[in-house]
């Protein structure tokens, strides 16, 4: 379908419609006006509202934003502070267990020299 085709066909209709409405409104001219003007009016107003709404969201999104920004930092300081600490507490056990582990070799060392 070729664009001009279809423009022409959108302008016919319009038109069309825009006589068959002019000529089968159960209202006055000044009615169609009076009611048309209120519609525009309320339709304006709603517009308002949704922007105003909007604006809204728009700044409870950027609060939350940087409240998680802030929260998330401190969380992931936290968490490297507790693992720091971890990491301390247990530093004397992986000795200890280094100690036991070289023990373990140096008799299964002996045994093996003892076997041969």
């Amino acid at each position: 379908m070729s664009a001009k085709s279809f423009l022409s066909g959108f302008l016919i209709g319009g038109i069309a419609a825009g006589i068959t409405t002019l000529l089968t409104t159960p209202y006055s001219g000044k009615e169609v006006r009076r009611v048309c003007n209120d519609n525009g009016k309320a339709f304006l107003q709603h517009i308002q509202e949704l922007k105003i709404d909007l604006n809204e969201i728009k700044d409870s999104i950027k609060t939350v934003t940087v409240e998680g920004k802030t929260v998330l930092s401190d969380f992931i300081e936290d968490l490297k502070q507790s693992l720091d600490t971890w990491k301390e507490e247990i530093k004397p056990h992986q000795e200890l267990l280094q100690q036991e582990l070289d023990e373990l070799q140096s008799t299964i060392n002996e045994l093996e020299n003892d076997l041969k």
